[in-house]
Formats: C-alpha cells, sequence, structure tokens
C-alpha cells in the first residue's frame, strides 16, 4: 500500500471540501481528527476580520495623558492647495490639454512647425530613396 503523505492543515483550511472526511484508515486519531472541520468556519472568519477592523479604527484614538484636559475644540484643517495635493495632477493634465491644442492651432494658423516658427532651419528629414 502506498504511503499517504499530509501537509499539515488546521480545522479552517478545508471548509466546505470534501477532503474532511477522507482521512485513511492508517492515519492516526488525533491526525483524522484534525482533517475534520467544525462548522461556522465562514462565521469565524468574519468575526475575525471584524475584530481586525475594530482594533484598526482604535489605532488612530489617542487618550489624552491623565491630568491633561482635552482641548476645547477640535482643529479644522482645510485641505491644502498648493505642492503635492490630490488635484495637482488633474490640474496638470489640463494645462498640458490646453497647450497641446493651442500649439496644434499655431502651427495651423502659421503654416510651419513649431522649430520653423523660433527660427531653425528644419529639413526634410532623412532622405530614404529606394
Amino acid at each position: 500500500m502506498p504511503r499517504v503523505s499530509f501537509v499539515s492543515l488546521n480545522s479552517h483550511s478545508l471548509a466546505g471540501s470534501s477532503l474532511r472526511a477522507a482521512a485513511p484508515a492508517h492515519v492516526s486519531a488525533p491526525r483524522a481528527a484534525r482533517l475534520t472541520t467544525k462548522a461556522g468556519v465562514v462565521e469565524d472568519m468574519k468575526k475575525a476580520i471584524d475584530d481586525y477592523q475594530a482594533k484598526e479604527k482604535l489605532k488612530g484614538i489617542v487618550a489624552t495623558p491623565p491630568g491633561v484636559p482635552p482641548p476645547p475644540y477640535v482643529p479644522v484643517l482645510e485641505p491644502g492647495k498648493i505642492g503635492f495635493v490630490e488635484n495637482a495632477e488633474r490640474w496638470n493634465s489640463r494645462a498640458s490639454m490646453v497647450g497641446w491644442w493651442s500649439l496644434l492651432l499655431v502651427e495651423l494658423v502659421a503654416g510651419k512647425g513649431l522649430l520653423e516658427i523660433m527660427g531653425f532651419t528644419v529639413g526634410k528629414g532623412i532622405n530614404f530613396t529606394f
């Protein structure tokens, strides 16, 4: 009879699996007991997620030291308007779009490219003859 090896699994990893009751006959009783799962694994996972979220929410709350009164009001800080702020990329993209269409309009009206307008001599590119 071939030897069957199992990966170490906890009781939560086989939830809903058909493997949980399929322990070979030569596996010891404690090992077979570890392969079976209990009902409510999903509920346990939901409870663990809720506990983790509640713990993360409490990380931002800091109590004042003993003997120090809480502040009389909570300061309201307005979001910044210059520098690396949330809408800086939006304004940057809008400015680039206006600049791009303005350049196309100038080239269309002048009938020349930007470099020719600036006074540079522009050739006709690389002359490949085929």
